[in-house]
């Protein structure tokens, strides 16, 4: 086994190697750090966001009627939204300090599919959320039209 400070070589399907160094390992652990923190950050908000829905439910049902149920299934819905990257994330910290832990390149390997995922949902998110964004943006301009008009402006 190599040290910790000594150059990692990694055999790649194109028979090159990667050089993993002791700076690109300490790089590789700080990221390892943040994202299982910012992982249970959000497994955290998470509960907070299951809780407000169930105390929608409950609480907002008995008090303003039915109506807020609507509410606290958004709730749901935005909550198990938010778990997915989160879970993406924890994964990718679990099998990546696992990896670099034993030196294990399938572990490594793990952890960098499960970052793949967590970039991939981001990004398929922010698509969605800009394209919603536009759509809003369009219904609101056609709206404003429409009360102009009929408003004889």
């Amino acid at each position: 086994m190599t040290e910790h400070n000594e150059p990692q070589h990694t055999d790649s399907v194109s028979g090159q190697s990667l050089i993993m160094t002791k700076d690109t390992l300490a790089s590789l652990d700080r990221m390892i750090y943040w994202a299982k923190f910012l992982s249970i950050l959000g497994f955290i908000g998470v509960a907070f966001m299951l809780i407000g829905a169930l105390s929608i439910a409950f609480v907002g049902n008995s008090i303003m009627g039915a109506e807020v149920a609507g509410l606290s299934v958004i709730y749901f819905v935005f909550a198990a939204i938010y778990f997915m990257p989160m879970y993406y994330l924890f994964k990718f910290a679990t099998h990546a300090r696992q990896g670099l832990t034993l030196r294990n390149q399938h572990e490594t390997d793990q952890g960098l599919i499960y970052l793949a995922a967590h970039y991939k949902f981001i990004g398929i998110m922010a698509i969605v959320l800009l394209s919603l964004y536009v759509l809003i943006f369009i219904g609101v301009f056609a709206a404003g039209i429409g009360l102009a008009s009929g408003a004889g402006l």
